[in-house]
């Protein structure tokens, strides 16, 4: 209408949209970098007890509860579903009567992921989230590979066995010098204690008779649904060596940094004779038990 243009405005709104951009891309860098990273594992689902024990402390298991490496989680008989949540979207469902052991050190990684768990005795449902494999576990008899779908695994002196529910899995018998074995969606491993393992096309009857029974649904993550505050576990008294035995006498890659972990235990009267009194189980206890004399004094200078 008035027939004229403003010269050199034309230019500057694209500078200006070019700096609305910079500073919103700043701004949501800013957020991702203050936003805390999810716990790497925590209990996200508690239908029954559990206890925990981290170091030489004990306490009972609380949805929300993070756990940190190394940390043992044992099931009551009653307990119908424990789940840990894991960093990666996988979880690891735990049976009632089971020991476990979350990131365990000693192990080398495998596929770039170390084992989620070391299962002692019990029952684990072990699933990957969509789009990314689960880190597997171990048991005193094999290793599970990283996987993607769901794998039922049960560990007892007596058998191992291992039913792949989805996907497909690969294990690794630890006690027959590393061999491979590969399982497709349906199959079941087992083996008898000492013996080579079997491969069936489903799972033996007794097994599914066995297997807990919130094992057959699939029960969706729970990490969305609980707060962003880290929970607090109530404690119990600490650890008895009858409590902490089948670790004490576990296989040495998980013996090895137990001294070092529940050394202050041996402050215990009770705690300390039962050491002693099997320490052919658990020779790594020694040093602890009888510590080396100090070494001597350097010789005086004249």
């Amino acid at each position: 209408m008035f027939g004229f243009v403003l010269r050199g405005v034309e230019p500057l709104v694209p500078s200006l949209r070019r700096c609305a951009t910079a500073l919103a891309c700043s701004f949501a860098v800013g957020l991702a970098a203050a936003a805390p990273a999810p716990p790497a594992q925590r209990f996200t689902l508690l239908e029954g007890e559990a206890v925990v024990v981290d170091g030489a402390r004990a306490m009972a298991a609380v949805p929300g509860l993070v756990l940190k490496p190394a940390t043992i989680v044992e099931t009551a008989a009653a307990s119908r579903l424990v789940r840990i949540e894991f960093a990666d979207g996988s979880m690891a469902d735990l049976g009632p009567q089971t020991k476990v052991m979350v990131v365990p050190p000693g192990f080398a990684q495998r596929g770039g992921k170390a084992p989620a768990l070391y299962l002692l005795a019990g029952w684990v449902k072990l699933s990957s989230a969509t789009g990314a494999p689960a880190a597997g576990l171990a048991t005193p008899a094999l290793d599970l590979l990283p996987f993607s779908g769901a794998v039922v695994v049960h560990a007892s002196p007596q058998v191992h066995r291992v039913f792949v529910e989805s996907g497909r899995a690969e294990l690794v018998e630890r006690r027959r010098g590393g061999v491979r074995t590969a399982l497709a969606n349906g199959e079941m491993y087992a083996a008898d204690a000492g013996a080579a393992g079997t491969t069936a096309q489903r799972p033996s009857a007794d097994f599914v008779a066995a297997m807990p029974r919130m094992f057959r649904d699939r029960i969706p993550s729970q990490a969305a649904r609980l707060p962003a505050t880290v929970a607090e576990a109530a404690p119990l008294p600490a650890p008895s060596y009858a409590a902490l035995r089948d670790w004490l006498v576990a296989e040495p890659v998980i013996r090895r940094d137990l001294p070092r972990r529940f050394g202050v235990l041996v402050r215990q009267a009770a705690f300390r004779s039962a050491l002693e009194a099997g320490l052919n189980e658990h020779p790594e206890w020694t040093p602890v038990l009888y510590p080396p004399p100090p070494p001597p004094p350097p010789p005086k200078t004249p």
